[in-house]
């Protein structure tokens, strides 16, 4: 004869029963737009921290022929441009193609409805004018501070090779790249998919984030990212675009290099 379960352990199974029929409640009430772009944020971003290594490249290209772009990742002897290369590689993966992809083939949306539309409401270009006359000074102020200086810019040079070359404009180009992901992920993919049912707070949302990927900047850059975060949102979130914040970002980020390199007498010098 069978032994009959216990009371308790009865009533432990409907709890634990119950318990998940609330969690699955729960979830089914979610926006999925919304439920995927912050979980995927969270995944994406944590993804980011740890591929970037070059020691991750490394381990992929060991035994291949690429095997010598991992070995000058993780030990460069010129520059360190494979190792930016790979970090934003990975970096432009997890910002713009998985999210695109998803939004394009899951979503079935067009990619101009996460901010890649070329809508633009009148005065913005002026004020985009206005926003590179204000940020360009000081840009060049907090070029001249030692935290800035130990920065900047990202690419260095290790065997005595002129700054201006073909790596340098490599870097840039990639530089940009990069920009174009974030942007993309930061004001594109989480404003315009949180939109819909967080209206402005979409700005705010995405800020948090936005902010922390600069803990390991100087402190004013990083307080500056909370600034940049809700104004660079609030354009894309008004104009449904990410065009305009992309350019400003660029600008002052390429401004930033070259002040840098000017200050510590390695061009035009």
């Amino acid at each position: 004869m069978q032994n009959k379960p216990d009371k308790n352990e009865a009533a432990e199974e409907t709890a634990i029963s119950g318990i998940a029929a609330r969690f699955r409640s729960d979830l089914a009430s979610l926006d999925r737009r919304v439920l995927f772009a912050l979980v995927y944020a969270a995944a994406g971003l944590t993804a980011i921290n740890f591929l970037k290594e070059p020691s991750v490249l490394e381990w992929l290209t060991r035994g291949t022929p690429l095997s010598e772009i991992g070995r000058e990742a993780v030990d460069p002897r010129h520059t360190n441009l494979a190792n930016l290369s790979w970090w934003v590689f990975v970096s432009v993966t997890f910002y713009s193609v998985v999210p695109a992809l998803w939004v394009r083939f899951v979503q079935k949306r067009p990619l101009r409805e996460i901010g890649l539309a070329l809508n633009l409401e009148p005065g913005f270009l002026k004020l985009l004018a206005f926003c590179l006359a204000v940020m360009l000074p000081v840009t060049y102020l907090m070029s001249l501070t030692a935290g800035f200086a130990a920065k900047y810019p990202f690419l260095k040079v290790f065997d005595g090779t002129p700054y201006l070359s073909a790596a340098l404009l490599i870097w840039e180009l990639i530089y940009f790249a990069q920009f174009f992901g974030l942007e993309f992920f930061f004001r594109g993919f989480l404003v315009h998919s949180l939109k819909p049912t967080l209206g402005a707070y979409s700005i705010l949302a995405m800020t948090v984030p936005y902010t922390m990927i600069h803990f390991q900047k100087p402190m004013p850059e990083a307080f500056a990212a909370i600034f940049a975060g809700l104004f660079l949102g609030w354009i894309s979130y008004r104009n449904g675009t990410i065009w305009l914040g992309l350019v400003l970002h660029c600008s002052v980020a390429f401004s930033m290099d070259i002040f840098s390199l000017y200050n510590a007498g390695l061009i035009f010098r």
